[in-house]
């Protein structure tokens, strides 16, 4: 589609770590999708394109679980006494993001060259952008911070 110009609302908690998650699912729909039309049936034969994809949906399935869950906690225990597991969700995401676009390339490149490739390398980099990248250096802060006072892993 045609991308929107709109400003996103981003006031909910998770909002847009869940628009990311969405957009970490269409790599996976656009890196599966095109290596199955390439290859067919012989896919199999592509050991390591297929771990790529896996690897792609197991991080996905990761990072939506620790969104979800922590979301299910706040609920339950209001944000401020979940900060810390806030944190770490957002921390773990923003390195799946990492980890699914240096995947995504890898299974582009395996099959697909040219303008292909050139466009699918655009819609990568589409899909795994943020509009307001996580301040990684605050997040490891937060979380050892608690670590700290407690003296032990609290979680």
């Amino acid at each position: 589609g045609i991308p929107s110009f709109d400003t996103p609302d981003y006031s909910e908690l998770f909002a847009e770590e869940k628009e990311i998650i969405g957009k970490l699912k269409k790599v996976f729909l656009m890196v599966a999708g095109s290596a199955v039309q390439k290859y067919g049936p012989a896919l199999d034969e592509h050991q390591q394109l297929l771990m790529a994809a896996s690897d792609i949906l197991i991080e996905i399935y990761m990072a939506e679980s620790a969104i979800l869950r922590t979301e299910k906690l706040a609920k339950a225990k209001g944000k401020d006494a979940v900060k810390e597991q806030i944190a770490m969700a957002q921390l773990y995401l923003y390195h799946a993001v990492d980890l699914v676009s240096t995947k995504g390339k890898e299974g582009i490149a395996s099959f697909a060259e040219g303008d292909e490739q050139r466009m699918m390398l655009m819609g990568l980099k589409r899909f795994t952008k943020y509009n307001n990248l996580p301040n990684v250096v605050a997040l490891r802060e937060t979380i050892a911070a608690k670590i700290v006072a407690e003296n032990n892993y609290p979680y």
